[in-house]
């Protein structure tokens, strides 16, 4: 048995955490010598511990762009390492990523795994400056050297990164969730939290969810920026945004700006914030780019429909085009929002649908494949 260091930038509340602390708690349960290591962060902190995993944090592993952090991270882990006897050490994200250099200069032979969990600024769907991306894209391609094991959570992402010569091979492993463990709050306790966090009874609303980091990956601003048209259809919605991020000021802003303060209600990250999605009458996610979204694979085996930007794995998620729009593209978002609101058939079948394909992805598989790799 193989001593395992699974790693990961930050111990807060978000989609990788959420792997990470699964695929630990799972792995953990089979008899496998599992550790954790981040950066800031109490969410992990007290799942970890409630769970007795051992747990490591790193003071230099942070999210950020200046090289003299990262170049500490590496060494800090590179002084771990030499003391302690891992076999494998397992990176989840892109500041964790450099800790690979100080995984192979450690004196100890070590198999280093890495999970693109999205492809993030080198998305096609990413707008910045070229430059930058092109700097980006060595900086990985010198990274990945130091990778033995390249895993991808989703087949178009994997499909992607070959297409820009970014990999040569690698393994697609989906994430995956304990299913049996998924505790929905019923329909009136999830609206009686909305309706006690707002101060107003919300039960005759439609309610739109979502839940979601407050940045520029998720393009809330896409439902902001549109959600008049939304009322024109259903003049009863609502929409409730659960997540935290350094978005929010600016999301809060655009509300203002565009008069939809008793519309659109921008709640606080909360943990095992899937409970309440039963609450909801639809959820959407008009993401920019994904990996494999945690929060879908959630909404999948919720008795809501889904309404999500057909990027990343949501199109290997999703087994209903019904519940996939283009990005960015308002009319083909408003014609299948006319069909989820007004056709009672076809969401129920979509939902019937959902939680047969919400199977596909539970944390035994992912598990097994991720032991697989490990081993190999």
């Amino acid at each position: 048995m193989s001593k395992i260091l699974i790693i990961v930038t930050k111990g807060d509340v978000g989609g990788a955490q959420m792997s990470v602390l699964n695929l630990a708690k799972k792995l953990k349960n089979s008899g496998e010598d599992i550790s954790i290591g981040f950066g800031k962060g109490d969410f992990l902190k007290k799942e970890l511990t409630q769970s007795s995993i051992p747990f490591y944090q790193f003071k230099y592993l942070k999210r950020t762009h200046r090289p003299l952090a990262n170049l500490l991270f590496v060494y800090e882990l590179r002084t771990f390492l030499n003391k302690n006897d891992f076999q494998v050490v397992h990176f989840n994200s892109s500041n964790s990523l450099f800790g690979a250099i100080g995984a192979k200069l450690s004196k100890r032979k070590i198999k280093t795994v890495f999970t693109l969990r999205g492809m993030s600024i080198l998305d096609r769907n990413y707008q910045t400056n070229p430059i930058l991306k092109l700097i980006y894209f060595w900086l990985f391609k010198f990274l990945l050297l130091f990778i033995d094991a390249k895993i991808f959570v989703s087949q178009h992402n994997y499909e992607f990164a070959k297409f820009i010569k970014l990999v040569k091979d690698g393994t697609v492993i989906y994430n995956g969730l304990p299913k049996d463990e998924l505790q929905f709050l019923p329909k009136n306790e999830s609206r009686k939290f909305f309706n006690d966090n707002v101060g107003s009874n919300l039960d005759d609303k439609f309610i739109i969810g979502s839940i979601g980091r407050l940045d520029y990956a998720k393009n809330y601003e896409f439902l902001i920026n549109n959600f008049k048209k939304i009322i024109a259809i259903k003049p009863n919605a609502v929409l409730i945004i659960i997540g935290g991020g350094e978005e929010k000021n600016s999301y809060q802003r655009l509300i203002d700006n565009q008069k939809l303060n008793d519309k659109i209600l921008l709640f606080n990250e909360i943990a095992s914030a899937y409970r309440y999605i039963n609450g909801f009458d639809l959820f959407i996610l008009p993401s920019r780019y994904e990996g494999l979204s945690i929060t879908l694979i959630e909404a999948l085996s919720s008795s809501v429909p889904i309404l999500a930007s057909a990027v990343g794995g949501n199109n290997e998620l999703l087994p209903n085009e019904q519940e996939l729009f283009e990005l960015n593209d308002i009319n083909d978002f408003v014609d299948k929002f006319k069909i989820l609101v007004k056709d009672t058939e076809a969401r129920e079948n979509i939902v019937k649908r959902n939680n047969q394909k919400s199977n596909e992805f539970d944390i035994s598989i992912t598990a097994k494949k991720y032991l697989e790799i490990y081993r190999a």
